[in-house]
């Protein structure tokens, strides 16, 4: 059983949690591929998938909404799992929901075995000034918010959906 963990990062908070995801999934017994979306893996020779991308702005990147359109066919015919890394994830106004997401698998009309927005971080030295500017002006919280536990703990609760 071999699953692919891609991922779409801009800051790293997201390839951290698909590393901690893949590497609880090859301790669940899966053979597990991490890789970019940026090097443009193809998962046909997948038996699951599970994307990862980060939020900015309110959007899923943009480089994981183009190879979820590019990959929609295979995606659509085996095990697919999407999770979202946001700073705002850890919200609890928000209840687990997060836009961008809603709005992602809308787009695609992929439907995931399993969904998860999971905290990421919001550190000013890693965004973009442009995108600085607009956080401080909506006071948006600045912190490491990522819970590598409750990522470990959600990759063994996925690793049966992956395997059907």
């Amino acid at each position: 059983m071999t699953v692919l963990v891609t991922y779409a990062t801009h800051s790293g908070a997201t390839a951290t949690l698909a590393e901690t995801l893949a590497d609880t999934l090859r301790r669940e017994g899966l053979e597990v591929e991490l890789v970019d979306v940026a090097e443009a893996p193809d998962p046909a020779a997948a038996d699951a998938v599970v994307l990862g991308s980060g939020v900015r702005v309110e959007s899923v990147e943009k480089s994981a909404r183009a190879w979820a359109r590019t990959h929609h066919a295979v995606l659509a015919a085996k095990p697919f799992v999407f999770f979202s890394c946001s700073g705002s994830a850890s919200d609890p106004a928000k209840q687990g929901r997060q836009k961008a997401t809603d709005a992602f698998l809308a787009e695609t009309a992929l439907e995931p075995v399993a969904v998860k927005n999971l905290p990421g971080w919001v550190l000013m030295d890693r965004i973009p000034v442009h995108e600085r500017v607009l956080l401080t002006s909506l006071r948006t919280p600045v912190g490491d918010f990522r819970d590598l536990p409750a990522v470990e703990a959600w990759a063994r609760e996925i690793a049966p959906l992956l395997r059907s």
